[in-house]
């Protein structure tokens, strides 16, 4: 199989089991939202959101397009990533842009805060 009918062939599984699956956009992001106190030290990017939301859909990429078992191919995974990630519908990129806005608003859940206040000493 070429590239082009491998990334054709993932597209199309990915986009089928999206369909099958009873998660709505809500589901996925309320699923994949970060609830580590750190995870909102920096804002969010639809990117590094999209990695969260659709993982095994990324996941599934990277693994028809490397071999996942040899260490050395460890490196490529980087520009593999970047690949899926322009192949990625407009539709999924805005859907990962309006979790981009709520998690930057929300930041990360007030029980995660309120536990790591109580287990940091207080500086002072």
């Amino acid at each position: 199989m070429d590239e082009i009918a491998i990334i054709q062939h993932i597209l199309a599984v990915t986009r089928k089991s999206w369909a099958e699956s009873c998660e709505g956009e809500d589901a996925r992001e309320e699923k994949a939202h970060p609830n580590k106190a750190g995870d909102d030290k920096k804002a969010f990017m639809a990117f590094t959101v999209a990695q969260r939301i659709f993982k095994e859909e990324m996941d599934a990429y990277d693994r028809e397009r490397r071999d996942t078992k040899d260490p050395k191919t460890i490196g490529q995974r980087n520009r593999i990533i970047q690949q899926w990630w322009e192949s990625v519908s407009g539709e999924r990129k805005a859907e990962a842009g309006r979790a981009v806005e709520k998690w930057n608003k929300s930041g990360a859940p007030k029980e995660t805060h309120d536990y790591m206040e109580k287990k940091s000493p207080k500086h002072g």
